[in-house]
């Protein structure tokens, strides 16, 4: 069984480029919540030696889009239950545009694995799916749901920082 502990998207911190993420190279911009390239020399390291998920997310924030689906697919056809990769698929549906697709998938993905540690995983790219759609006070929502889910399971400290960062930029959209 492949190792995905470094799942790629879970936001760490804030600075003024953007949000931090695992991933060597690549922020999340906080206005869109969407990936993209900082550091190219890093990210493109991540490629020759990063993980599936490190090397989707590369992909992703480079808006390399088919060959981010290429590499999910193939990386699912090894492991097809992997939760890491099954949100990855969605992340690629929203950066596709088709956010309600996302959002039925990640409510799916969250029921099914309610209790457990990923729970909160679900919440948080439900959340960002509600983002880019614009419904900003259910992206509050669903980053609260992560944020309060990563404290109870008492999970690393980065994790809940970026849910709570995440709905910090989410309220503040919803009160503009």
């Amino acid at each position: 069984m492949v190792d995905y502990t470094g799942y790629a998207i879970d936001v760490a911190s804030v600075n003024r480029e953007g949000v931090g993420t695992s991933v060597d190279g690549v922020l999340i911009d906080p206005q869109t919540l969407k990936p993209y390239i900082a550091d190219e020399a890093a990210a493109e390291r991540q490629l020759q030696v990063g993980s599936p998920t490190d090397q989707v997310m590369v992909l992703l924030a480079r808006g390399d889009l088919a060959k981010a689906g290429e590499l999910i697919a193939e990386s699912r056809f090894v492991e097809p239950t992997n939760a890491h990769l099954r949100v990855l698929d969605t992340e690629l549906t929203r950066m596709q545009g088709d956010f309600d697709r996302a959002i039925n998938r990640l409510r799916k993905l969250a029921e099914e694995f309610a209790g457990t540690a990923y729970e909160p995983l679900m919440h948080h790219h439900a959340g960002l799916s509600f983002f880019a759609k614009g419904d900003f006070k259910a992206a509050a929502t669903r980053f609260r749901k992560a944020m309060e889910l990563r404290i109870a399971l008492d999970d690393d400290a980065y994790l809940i920082n970026a849910a709570s960062t995440c709905l910090e930029i989410a309220e503040e959209r919803a009160a503009q």
